[in-house]
């Protein structure tokens, strides 16, 4: 077991501008590819999403920080992913426009309990997989449905008819 280098895990190989430069690129690309695989709805990820979520993080580590492990590189990358998570996120509350683009819309799949079929191949939601949606809100039957949308986190929301008296 050779000794611990405390000076050498700190002093980068690359230059902090063409880290920040790297990752800035990546970030973007990612978003646009994630965005127009349609893979924003963050709570609809499937064994397939999480495989393609964790193979990007294998395939980009080297396009990120190449052959740098210093502590120092590493800090800005993550210093960077996370100043450009924060910069959308403020665009979003700032701007409606940039709410529209960066997080989406929500999308109406049924309405007065009539699946909205182009709506439906638009999102990816098979009606087997809005069915479950709807039996993990205790129900079974679209004519209940009044409305559903997916909304921009990925989440399915329900509007039921009022039950006749």
């Amino acid at each position: 077991m050779r000794p611990i280098d405390w000076s050498g895990m700190w002093v980068p190989e690359m230059n902090p501008l063409e880290v920040v430069l790297r990752v800035s690129m990546v970030f973007l690309f990612v978003q646009l590819v994630l965005r127009l695989l349609g893979r924003k709805e963050l709570g609809r990820y499937s064994t397939f999403d999480l495989a393609l979520l964790f193979l990007l993080t294998v395939c980009l580590r080297r396009t990120l920080v190449g052959e740098d492990n210093s502590l120092t590189t590493g800090f800005i990358a993550l210093a960077t992913l996370g100043a450009w998570d924060w910069l959308f996120s403020w665009l979003a509350f700032r701007d409606r426009r940039a709410a529209r683009v960066l997080e989406g819309e929500p999308r109406e799949l049924v309405r007065e309990g009539e699946l909205l079929h182009e709506n439906l191949r638009k999102t990816h939601i098979s009606r087997s997989e809005l069915l479950s949606h709807l039996r993990s809100h205790g129900r079974d039957d679209l004519k209940s449905v009044r409305a559903a949308f997916l909304e921009s986190n990925g989440r399915v929301t329900f509007l039921f008819r009022e039950p006749a008296q």
